[in-house]
């Protein structure tokens, strides 16, 4: 097994060193909504995050306040002020997951040991190696990818909330012109966010013709005969959205408000030898828009298969003895709650997440 930890080892710092490096080869980009989610973070706090580790709990907390109401305003200075609890709390539900594995023969094996013990930097052999089997894990984790965004974006088909504009969390239908108007849906979107009280850029994730307004938008170049220039929209096109939500179907995201939800169970007391195999975790960098890094950290498991691997069904050898990495993820979708604003508040019922339908005129 020291030959093992040695082989994650020198992956490990491998990995960062051409992270640094920032060489597109070695990267997954993520599709849309999980490209936004990563370039967005939100500071939502996992109350129960060390029991999900310990395997104690099997589904995700997460802890909001209430803004205050007007009404709960006191007139008079004495001692009966109604005093309500700060915290309220969330439940995500029980975290998805996701999974996929390699398998790497005696013989490639061998190679990463040797690379691992003459230690690895960048330009050496030993490096190259290694990051040979880094690409490899490379292009099985594109799946993976495409896995778990998918999974989001079916686990956001029913968390939109209420418009306050309209008092409803149905898709309104935007219509994009070439010129904005003032029925335009730029100044529809951009009028509703500020009516949800929204700050920061609206993040867009979608397909159709918000992405194609958005590229329209891009090869403008100077100001047309009405005086404008170009307005592009911070859209993050998803084409799995489209089987989803819907055609032309689109999100608006207020950052803070949404949040990728993830922890990792092999660490601590949970990493390192346990019989026949190693508990390890792996950062996985992906380049993501505007040239900015992004990192999943992935739980691994090394464990040797001592005979060689038939199909059950076909009785055909798939695999000779060899090592097998699986790679896993626990993660939630954590959109904020419908009673983040309490009732009697204009927002009630307002989550950060609005539902649009793009039309072209």
């Amino acid at each position: 097994m020291k030959d093992f930890i040695g082989v994650v080892g020198a992956l490990v710092m491998t990995i960062e060193a051409l992270a640094r490096q920032n060489d597109p080869q070695y990267k997954v980009t993520p599709v849309g909504f999980l490209q936004m989610l990563l370039e967005n973070s939100a500071t939502a706090q996992v109350a129960n995050l060390e029991q999900l580790k310990s395997g104690l709990d099997r589904e995700i907390k997460v802890r909001y306040m209430q803004r205050g109401l007007e009404s709960e305003v006191q007139r008079r200075d004495d001692c009966e002020t109604p005093i309500s609890p700060e915290w309220k709390e969330s439940n995500i539900g029980e975290p998805m997951y996701a999974k996929m594995g390699i398998m790497i023969s005696d013989g490639d094996m061998r190679k990463y040991q040797e690379a691992a013990s003459k230690g690895v930097g960048i330009g050496s052999p030993g490096a190259t190696v290694m990051a040979g089997l880094y690409e490899t894990i490379l292009v099985k984790l594109s799946g993976l990818i495409q896995a778990v965004n998918s999974d989001l974006l079916s686990a956001q088909t029913g968390r939109w909330g209420v418009n306050a504009v309209t008092g409803s969390n149905s898709a309104q239908v935007i219509n994009f012109g070439n010129t904005p108007q003032m029925n335009d849906g730029i100044v529809k979107l951009i009028l509703d966010y500020q009516a949800n009280e929204a700050v920061g850029n609206p993040q867009i994730v979608g397909n159709g013709t918000v992405t194609a307004y958005d590229i329209l938008q891009g090869l403008k170049k100077s100001y047309d005969a009405s005086g404008f220039s170009a307005n592009p929209l911070n859209v993050y096109n998803d084409y799995a959205s489209a089987s989803k939500w819907g055609v032309n179907n689109f999100g608006v995201f207020v950052p803070g408000l949404i949040a990728f939800v993830d922890y990792n169970k092999n660490v601590g007391p949970w990493s390192g030898v346990k019989g026949n195999s190693l508990f390890f975790t792996l950062p996985i960098p992906m380049i993501l828009a505007g040239g900015k890094l992004g990192k999943l950290v992935l739980d691994c498991q090394l464990k040797y298969y001592d005979c060689p691997i038939f199909d059950p069904d076909t009785d055909v050898k798939v695999g000779d003895r060899g090592y097998g990495i699986t790679f896993g993820k626990y993660y939630g979708l954590w959109n904020a709650p419908d009673d983040m604003f309490a009732p009697g508040d204009r927002l009630n019922g307002f989550n950060g997440s609005l539902h649009y339908i793009g039309a072209a005129i």
